[in-house]
């Protein structure tokens, strides 16, 4: 089943390349025979299209920056200053974070290595498991399929792109106190993963003082840390909370809803999209903690309590289904006093069946059996509406009913109201959450082609900008033709090695906690 998801999910990214390679194909062919002005007009946005690479460029907010340089006053540029002086410190304070998770990952990576234990690797488990797990086992990558549901996918790239956004939205404001133009803005989109960008004139931002160019710099990853703090302060105020109450009643209290099923999933037929479920087996899922994932992860036990069945016919019943290489029978595994072959639909799913601990509970003619581990039977109770309430069988792992299911603590108030909005704006806020403060601190990694590399080199340009000074300096005449000092280079040189030794030491790290995690995926 989860290879024809996978499948399916391949042949849809395949329809969705194919797609824009033809509305590209044509939308290219009809702009030949557009009049001039059309022509123009459609030349603010410039289309690269290269196999599974989009990537769309527009010259529009050329204008609208020029005119937010002329805006801003002496008063409004003094505050802006220190606002975004503010970000170069919280850059600082960034790398230097940045580094200490990534070697803290490394270390948590490579110990399970070196006392030859076998890691417990990515599961496949709800948000919570995989966050408990990264606090026990390093830092954890959110792989759709793999760490969190394949469903979240979109909802991950969504709030990848907006928090992008909100960074390049950064270099551009703070590029606009030092009178720096835009050449363009624009985003890509790289086989699945999307992505925004702006880009300056290289001339206008090495003719910058070195603490202007980072405070440029840092303005992105600043940005990404304020939103962040936002986003908290919103969960903080409850304002979520506050509207949800108005159009969904809460039922955590009573259970968990289901707000969408895998297509392929056998569960289609029986459960229906907003159906209530109670419990699992014997486990209620009400409350606030999340028996659901908890119990659907856990090791199957045996049940407390079984079901009183006429003793006769449980000894009489065949019993090759409780035979491990006997061929599939519609008949269960069943153990009392002995093993016995039952449906498992007339007695599991049967309310009015008694209930025992032992066989004395029942009646002197019947016997207490409960589902043998091999029958892998769980029972789900599910309400329909408020009265009526069914058991459901499944039968095959418990996990694969959480992989296959969708569950909401919300249901909504009339009818008009969609049942799976809440849930997915819950998830977009979360990776949302996530997604802006990642930005904030793997944007400030020193590593190559990353805001980090750029920040750190500016950094180092203030630091050697003047160089120690003396009285009686001596120049030669090779450096006075360059321009530079003889102990001008010296720093210089200084400066390019502690740049280049800080890049690839952040490389190598980056590198060797990428391989460890790969290892331990095994």
């Amino acid at each position: 089943m989860q290879q024809r998801s996978t499948m399916r999910q391949l042949l849809l990214l395949s329809l969705l390349w194919a797609l824009i390679h033809a509305t590209h194909y044509f939308s290219r062919s009809s702009a030949e025979t557009l009049p001039t002005t059309a022509r123009k007009r459609r030349n603010n946005t410039q289309v690269v299209l290269k196999k599974l690479h989009l990537r769309v460029l527009t010259f529009a907010l050329n204008g609208p920056h020029e005119k937010l340089i002329k805006a801003i006053s002496t008063r409004r540029a003094t505050r802006l200053a220190a606002f975004y002086n503010l970000g170069c410190i919280c850059g600082g304070l960034g790398v230097i974070i940045a580094l200490g998770l990534l070697v803290w990952n490394c270390s948590q990576t490579l110990l399970p290595l070196l006392h030859s234990t076998r890691p417990v690797g990515l599961v496949k488990r709800g948000l919570e498991l995989v966050e408990e797990a990264a606090t026990q086992n390093g830092i954890q990558p959110l792989i759709p399929g793999l760490t969190v549901p394949l469903s979240h996918l979109p909802a991950i790239l969504a709030a990848v792109f907006f928090s992008q956004i909100v960074h390049e939205l950064g270099h551009a404001v703070s590029a606009a106190l030092d009178a720096v133009p835009i050449l363009s803005a624009g985003a890509s989109f790289t086989v699945l993963i999307p992505a925004a960008f702006v880009t300056f004139p290289t001339a206008a931002l090495d003719a910058l003082k070195p603490l202007s160019r980072a405070r440029i710099i840092a303005a992105g990853p600043f940005h990404n840390l304020v939103f962040w703090g936002i986003l908290l302060l919103v969960d903080r105020l409850g304002i979520g909370t506050t509207l949800t109450r108005v159009l969904y009643q809460d039922v955590s209290h009573i259970g968990r809803v289901v707000v969408g099923i895998d297509a392929d999933s056998d569960l289609h037929r029986y459960l229906p999209v907003g159906a209530l479920i109670t419990q699992l087996d014997d486990t209620l899922l009400g409350g606030a903690e999340d028996h659901w994932t908890s119990y659907l992860t856990s090791p199957p036990m045996p049940l407390a309590l079984g079901w009183c069945v006429e003793r006769a016919s449980f000894l009489a019943s065949p019993r090759t289904c409780c035979d491990p290489t006997a061929p599939p029978s519609e008949l269960s595994c069943f153990v009392a006093e002995d093993r016995g072959c039952l449906e498992a639909v007339a007695v599991l799913a049967n309310q009015t069946t008694l209930r025992c601990t032992t066989s004395s509970d029942c009646s002197e003619a019947a016997t207490c059996v409960r589902p043998d581990a091999s029958a892998q039977i769980l029972r789900l109770t599910v309400r329909f509406n408020e009265q009526v309430e069914q058991v459901i069988l499944w039968s095959g792992p418990r996990v694969e009913v959480l992989e296959q299911l969708k569950m909401g603590t919300f249901l909504p108030r009339t009818r008009l109201t969609p049942l799976g909005l809440w849930t997915a704006v819950q998830t977009l806020w979360m990776y949302l959450k996530t997604a802006t403060l990642s930005l904030y601190l793997f944007n400030l990694l020193p590593l190559p082609y990353l805001d980090g590399t750029q920040f750190v080199n500016a950094l180092l340009d203030v630091a050697f900008e003047s160089g120690p000074q003396t009285e009686f300096e001596e120049y030669d005449v090779g450096a006075l033709e360059e321009g530079v000092s003889r102990r001008g280079r010296i720093w210089n040189r200084w400066k390019v090695r502690v740049g280049r030794g800080i890049t690839v030491t952040t490389t190598g790290l980056f590198v060797l906690s990428a391989v460890l995690a790969l290892l331990n995926t095994r």
